[in-house]
């Protein structure tokens, strides 16, 4: 998870800045070919868990180093200032981090961690400055904010510059020959599919008495996180966009708050805590999505991510956790395919986005192949939390993807 770093409207930023019509004009931005035999200059915005992984796998791969960060709070900074050998005048904060970091320089790359709320106008802005944007998921907590990322992406091929998302199961061969498989016709006619995605309530940060602590609590607010069905399911509901490789063509479904105002200490915010969708992808076959937000009281596999696919000549099994199976007329076992047993797709699948975003600056790939599928799983996610919202009434496709519903944080009284 990342917390908070924030920045003013994208308009008044470029200008501020200059970028509109300068977008290659930051001092020590270098092109691909040159930085070929050196290391790539990394500034991490969003200083909370992730920004730790994210990047001790970046330094691990030797290519790149960690040269300036962002974020709101001084605090947050620092902590990854000190374990990332940040000088202090490289380390940014405020409601416009992002921008100062910009602005300052000396950096190739922007890795994009902050609340996803945030992600859009961040990445806009790193690509107007000429930069190679990493992005973490969700890309964006409502239907605009997808369009623009997938519009930065575009404009990011346009400048010769990369733009990769960071999925970690896509990132793995056996989730994509299972994938390749279903296509195939291993399974035979798809009948029926279960999305299980399921997370604990998540502890308060701090104190729930201000915006900064909203700021901080950001997982408890819907305009911030998107619900945990953009923030959390969306790892599930990945996994499923890619085995099914098409889009449903409607949803209905419901949810609910209970739980989370019953804990013996309620969290305070907005977002739900139980939701049910179902996915109809015509010709009788239906996907069924489950998502629930509240502690399990140690029961076994409470916090589930996985996503099971029937048809008529086998099913399939894929897990967050690594593992991957078809079983059926035609079998497929994910730990013989990759020759190991992997349990821990976490830390693997950051490192082999890291490569593939190396090897893509370096040698000139500008396809942004990881956006496409990204954006189909975040409208999938939207549709599910639009259904649940709608409680019973039919939602399409298009409804989600055309939906000009946008999400507002109050950024007042929040430090520039």
């Amino acid at each position: 998870m990342s917390d908070s770093t924030f920045l003013h409207s994208r308009r008044d930023f470029l200008n501020k800045a200059g970028l509109a019509s300068a977008a290659f004009a930051l001092p020590g931005m270098a092109s691909a070919q040159e930085k070929a035999g050196g290391k790539f200059r990394i500034g991490i915005v969003g200083c909370g868990g992730r920004s730790s992984s994210v990047g001790e796998v970046a330094l691990k791969d030797g290519r790149f180093e960690i040269v300036a960060l962002a974020d709101y709070f001084q605090s947050e900074v620092d902590v990854q200032g000190e374990k990332f050998k940040v000088p202090a005048n490289r380390r940014f904060t405020g409601l416009d981090c992002c921008q100062k970091m910009i602005e300052a320089g000396g950096i190739d790359i922007i890795a994009i961690l902050t609340p996803p709320y945030f992600h859009p106008e961040q990445a806009e802005a790193a690509v107007e400055a000429g930069l190679h944007v990493w992005l973490a998921k969700p890309i964006a907590v409502d239907a605009p904010g997808v369009a623009r990322i997938e519009a930065a992406a575009a404009k990011a091929t346009e400048k010769k510059r990369c733009f990769l998302v960071d999925f970690q199961t896509r990132a793995l061969a056996h989730y994509r020959e299972a994938a390749r498989l279903v296509a195939a016709g291993d399974l035979g006619e798809l009948g029926w599919g279960e999305i299980e995605a399921s997370c604990p309530a998540f502890e308060l940060a701090v104190p729930q008495d201000s915006q900064e602590a909203k700021l901080k609590n950001w997982l408890q607010w819907r305009d911030l996180c998107g619900e945990s069905i953009i923030e959390y399911s969306i790892h599930a509901i990945d996994m499923a966009s890619l085995m099914i490789g098409r889009n449903p063509v409607s949803a209905t479904g419901f949810c609910g708050r209970v739980l989370l105002d019953k804990l013996p200490q309620p969290r305070p915010g907005d977002v739900q805590d139980h939701w049910v969708a179902t996915f109809d992808y015509g010709a009788g076959f239906k996907v069924m999505f489950r998502g629930k937000r509240f502690d399990g009281h140690d029961l076994p596999n409470h916090d589930a991510i996985n996503f099971k696919l029937h048809g008529s000549r086998g099913s399939l099994l894929a897990d967050y956790s690594g593992e991957v199976m078809i079983r059926g007329e035609k079998s497929f076992f994910g730990d013989r395919f990759m020759k190991e047993k992997i349990r821990s797709i976490y830390t693997l699948g950051i490192a082999n986005n890291w490569s593939t975003f190396y090897d893509n600056m370096t040698k000139g790939n500008y396809a942004q192949e990881t956006v496409p599928a990204s954006v189909q799983s975040h409208y999938l996610a939207l549709l599910a939390r639009e259904a649940c919202y709608r409680g019973g009434e039919v939602v399409t496709w298009d409804d989600a993807v055309n939906s000009k519903k946008a999400s507002k944080f109050d950024t007042t009284g929040l430090t520039a």
